[in-house]
Formats: C-alpha cells, structure tokens, sequence
C-alpha cells in the first residue's frame, strides 16, 4: 500500500475528549480523520471533522477513545452501523475487558484490534523518546494490523506487541501504580515548597499528571484491571513492612524551652 494511498483513508474516532481530541490529531498526519460526540465541539484538530455517528462509521477503520467503563454500552450502540471491512480498534488503558466485549458485541464480519497508547496529552509533550503502543491482533480479518503498526511507527511511536493477559499484568505495576500514588499524594494536599527536594518535585508533577485525568480513568484502571488487586495489596503490604520497620518506641523530643 503506498504512502500516498493510506493517506486517503478515512478513519474515525469514536468519543472526542480530552484523548480523542489528541489522537484524532496525530492519526490526521496520515488519515482523513472524522469523529463523533454528544457534543458539539468548538475547536477541532487540523484535518478533523466532527460528524454524525452513523456518518463516522461508515469508515473503514474505527477508534473507540472512550471510557472503559463504558465499553458495553457504545459498543452495543455502534454494532448495527458496522459493515463488512471495518475494523474497530480499542484505545482502552485496560485490555482483557475491553477485548472480551468486543468478541461479544461486535459483529463476526468486524476486525478487532486491541491497542493501548501508553501516552496521553500530557505525557507526550514531555517525552523525548518514541512514544509507547501496545498492539494486538484480536481478529485481523482485513489485515490492518501490519497497516497500522507501520503508521504508528512513521507517527513517533515504538510498537510492542503484547497480549491482553500480559498487558493488563504489566499495567497494573506501572501505569496502576502510578495513578494509585497520584491519587493518595492528592488526598494528602501537597503542595509545592520552596524548601523541596527535587525528589518531592518529581512527586508533585506524578500528582498533577495523573489528577489532570478524568477521576473515571483512575477509577476504571482499578476496577476493570483484575491485577490491580494484586498490585494495591502488594502496595498495602510494602506499606506494612515499612512502617513496622519504624516500629518501636518513638524517641521524645522536646521543642525548644
């Protein structure tokens, strides 16, 4: 397929949030890109065009940039609209839940891929390396998997093929763990000191980067990823064992007289 050929395409991206405002603007480097939302939506990506839903899926490639949460619901709403030779891509930051849906709601003569951009707008603006993807063929029935791992390729990004089983393992230690410390810096009030350390710096920015999500996204990594159990009694353990290495009798200390 030649370069000029894939850039004719259209691809859709279903929910234009904070996300898919940002993804519907990196796939417009390559695609015709056209989205959909409950609302209308005043300031559009170049190379982006807001349309009716069953317009925006009528293209043959389709982002689904909603939330986890809310899987079910949009999938059994565009289901109907979905002809032979679509392939439906998932952008969730959970993987086994999203992927089970999509086998169960999705029509057989749909293309599944799975995939995860490890990356947000935030994050993204900070990074100097090639940005993080997680792909998977779920069902490639129309051999778009290749296709988009050499966009995303071309679009800055580093590609790892992972399954839904092993992503969501790996996720829930780093990603997980990440908005999980975000969360409780946040419930503890911190704030900026001119006295801070730069290791306390770098806290405050984990702080900001992850409550400048969406509270779902935080509640939907915790509950929709079944090794995030795991990793929130192995973070309460860690916990435990530090603080009865601290144990014992505390030392008294007097202020000064």
């Amino acid at each position: 397929m030649k370069r000029g050929d894939v850039e004719q395409q259209r691809a859709a991206v279903i929910g234009l949030g904070r996300f898919g405002l940002f993804w519907a603007g990196m796939l417009a480097r390559e695609y015709r890109v056209v989205g959909t939302s409950r609302r209308t939506i005043e300031t559009l990506p170049s190379g982006v065009a807001q349309v009716p839903l069953e317009e925006a899926l009528s293209a043959p490639l389709v982002f689904l940039t909603v939330a986890i949460s809310a899987m079910p619901g949009v999938l059994r709403r565009i289901s109907p609209y979905l002809k032979p030779g679509t392939t439906v891509v998932d952008t969730c930051s959970v993987k086994v839940f999203p992927v089970q849906q999509m086998q169960l709601l999705l029509p057989e003569h749909t293309g599944i891929i799975a995939c995860h951009p490890m990356f947000g707008p935030d994050s993204a603006r900070e990074r100097t390396d090639r940005l993080p993807v997680i792909l998977w063929p779920v069902r490639d029935r129309y051999q778009r998997y290749d296709e988009l791992t050499r966009i995303f390729s071309g679009l800055g990004m580093r590609v790892a093929e992972m399954t839904p089983e092993d992503h969501d393992w790996e996720a829930a230690f780093t990603q997980g763990v990440t908005h999980l410390v975000g969360r409780l810096l946040s419930r503890m009030e911190l704030k900026p000191s001119e006295i801070g350390t730069l290791g306390y710096t770098r806290l405050l920015q984990v702080m900001d980067q992850t409550c400048n999500d969406p509270e779902e996204l935080f509640r939907d990594l915790q509950r929709y990823n079944a090794s995030t159990r795991e990793m929130r009694r192995s973070f309460s353990r860690a916990l435990a064992e530090v603080e009865e290495m601290l144990g014992g009798e505390e030392p008294e200390i007097r202020g000064p007289s």
